[in-house]
């Protein structure tokens, strides 16, 4: 196995592990400074404190991009909005009004709103139907 072949498939895990290389050594440096008080203990506290903000934002970051949920193509046809599209996959995916609220951080009758205008725009009458529709339009066989 090539050195490349290794970074490639262990990238993150490296990052990772020259990071925490990093932070030991900064940390075992200023920790020797703070002992022949070359810098005061609350400086000293004051890094690691950023510093593992940083971390956290960095990975916490990372974590988001990765689980982010794919885009939802819009449907030409209906007329469709990009926020009535995300409902609709949610009601497809069998999830309540409430349920829906909360994921979306919306209000239940923004919700009720939305689900409103779908079966309006896919011409049906319940939740089934809508589910029907979507996997119809996005080309799944239920």
């Amino acid at each position: 196995m090539r050195i490349k072949d290794i970074a490639r498939q262990h990238g993150p895990i490296i990052k990772f592990g020259i990071l925490t290389g990093l932070a030991v050594i900064s940390f075992e440096l200023i920790n020797l400074f703070v002992l022949y008080r070359q810098i005061k203990l609350d400086y000293y506290l004051s890094v690691i404190a950023v510093t593992f903000l940083i971390a956290g934002i960095w990975i916490s970051r990372e974590r988001v991009t990765k689980n982010a949920p794919k885009p939802v193509q819009p449907a030409p046809d209906y007329q469709l909005t990009a926020k009535e599209l995300e409902v609709l996959a949610l009601i497809a995916s069998g999830k309540a009004n409430k349920e829906i609220a909360a994921s979306l951080y919306v209000e239940m009758s923004t919700v009720k709103t939305h689900i409103n205008n779908i079966y309006n725009k896919l011409s049906v009458k319940n939740r089934k139907e809508a589910k029907d529709k979507y996997l119809e339009i996005n080309g799944i066989t239920p």
